[in-house]
């Protein structure tokens, strides 16, 4: 019986105008939020990592994506808008899958621009308290997704898959 009834319900909403059909699907399904980060690297191996004002430890320069706005254009704007910096992307993003939080980071690598003064490199942002060049294999203590990088990190130097999911 309901077997039966489902599958009208699913023929009914065939039918609908893809629209409709959208609208519906976005209204049921679950609200996830969508980031983008940066590994910013500079010639000596060092990271870029920030001290956000609203959590403990240290992170990676990034945030949430604006809506409709692509995941690269997103993590550029941060970069610029927090710490001034122009950046060069290299590779395929990691991706960071957290069904807990029900969020997505797209994680890119990258270095600066040519001709920037590393050491300039400050905070223009009340969301921050500090920037710093770090070892990453001496990281101080890393907060939220900035740990899930380092796991990632590890596995794809181990020749391992460049998606995360917690």
């Amino acid at each position: 019986m309901f077997k039966g009834i489902y599958q009208l319900a699913l023929r009914v909403f065939g039918r609908l105008p893809r629209a409709t059909r959208r609208m519906i699907i976005r209204f049921i399904s679950p609200s996830w939020t969508a980031g983008a980060l940066a590994i910013v690297e500079r010639d000596d191996g060092r990271w870029l990592l920030v001290r956000p004002a609203y959590r403990k430890g240290w992170a990676l320069p990034g945030g949430l994506l604006d809506k409709g706005e692509h995941p690269e254009a997103g993590v550029r704007r941060e970069l610029r808008e927090e710490l001034g910096i122009n950046v060069v992307i290299s590779g395929e993003p990691w991706v960071i899958f957290d069904a807990g939080l029900r969020r997505i980071d797209v994680v890119f690598r990258s270095t600066p621009v040519p001709g920037v003064d590393l050491d300039a490199v400050s905070v223009r942002s009340a969301e921050l308290l500090d920037a710093e060049w770090i070892d990453p294999d001496d990281p101080p203590f890393l907060g939220g997704e900035a740990q899930d990088v380092m796991v990632l990190r590890r596995r794809v130097v181990e020749g391992g898959d460049s998606v995360l999911v917690l």
